[in-house]
């Protein structure tokens, strides 16, 4: 006999993608941890699970699925990789489409994302919307540590990003006399809000507002790919520049990721594309860029750590320059205050 679950109106969407060479054993295992109990909190209807181009996991996510008892659920089948973001428009296109869906949390399925934090992630939601009347909202599942799951580089980068996405947006909003709302995110922690954890949870109005938003920016940011590269910055600048409000809880994450395809090394490509697209987006240029940008690098380790040092001056130029910004380094001397 099945469960009633405990959100009627909440809809599920999770991108699978899992290297070609990866042991098929633990991506049944892994699959499997994240779905697990899925029907103490969803309905099946509303389960959405899109394999992204990896069409070697279908054996072992069907096996998941009879196992968890999930026949109701909707598998999609890309052909081709398009991204985490792109498979997330999939499943936001599909739920966006059933009007009895009120929420929709978006997880990864690497079981980095519990389904036991889930509860406190509706109970920020729906505490943000009584309180405050708000419809577009964002809940975000922060990280208490980066550089365990991430290690070192990866998580200089991220803190970078995030400053980057908080200047930029005030900067945007401040110009036409708002101001965001961070007062619904974490206090405890002298580290930005987690901008780019991939645990989110959107109302309805927020996730439409996304959707729209996001598909635009995919042809008219097309050199950043935000699809694949872009996707976690891109849903907060949506919902932050539309006049939503944002929250986070502490959740449980991974001491050390099971499955990355990034490695320690913070490429380019990973963090400078979503850098350069939140500038862009929130049309910042010039010596403004470069300040946005150059106040969020102040306080990283990167500028001392070789060979980390190289390539953050290589993205910083790379991005400074798409911007017809100055990208000379301003450094008085050696020494430390």
């Amino acid at each position: 006999m099945r469960r009633e679950p405990l959100y009627q109106r909440l809809g599920m969407i999770i991108p699978v993608w899992f290297p070609p060479e990866g042991d098929p054993g633990q991506v049944e295992t892994l699959l499997y941890r994240t779905m697990k109990d899925w029907d103490l909190y969803v309905a099946p209807e509303r389960v959405v699970l899109v394999l992204d181009g990896c069409s070697w996991c279908e054996g072992s996510l069907r096996r998941v699925q009879e196992n968890c008892s999930g026949e109701g659920w909707v598998v999609q089948v890309n052909d081709r990789n398009e991204g985490k973001g792109g498979a997330a428009l999939t499943g936001l296109k599909l739920l966006l489409s059933d009007p009895g869906t009120d929420w929709i949390v978006i997880r990864d399925c690497d079981n980095d994302h519990r389904l036991v934090d889930l509860p406190r992630l509706m109970e920020r939601g729906q505490g943000i919307r009584e309180a405050t009347g708000q419809d577009r909202i964002l809940i975000i599942g922060r990280r208490s540590h980066l550089a365990f799951p991430m290690t070192f580089a990866r998580a200089e980068w991220e803190c970078i990003t995030d400053e980057v996405i908080v200047s930029a947006v005030q900067w945007a909003l401040g110009r036409s006399g708002s101001w965001p709302d961070w007062s619904f995110c974490d206090f405890s922690s002298p580290l930005p809000v987690d901008f780019l954890s991939g645990y989110k949870l959107l109302s309805k109005e927020a996730a439409v507002v996304v959707e729209q938003e996001l598909r635009e920016q995919a042809h008219q940011q097309a050199d950043c790919e935000p699809m694949r590269y872009g996707w976690e910055c891109g849903v907060v600048l949506s919902v932050l520049l539309a006049g939503g409000t944002i929250g986070e809880i502490q959740r449980l994450t991974y001491r050390r990721q099971p499955v990355t395809g990034y490695g320690d090394r913070a490429s380019a490509q990973l963090y400078g594309n979503q850098i350069l697209y939140t500038l862009r987006r929130v049309g910042a240029e010039g010596l403004v860029a470069r300040r946005i940008l150059d106040n969020a690098c102040r306080k990283s380790l990167l500028w001392t750590q070789e060979p980390f040092r190289e390539e953050w001056v290589a993205v910083r130029r790379r991005i400074l320059r798409a911007l017809s910004a100055p990208d000379d380094l301003i450094e008085l001397s050696s020494w430390f205050f």
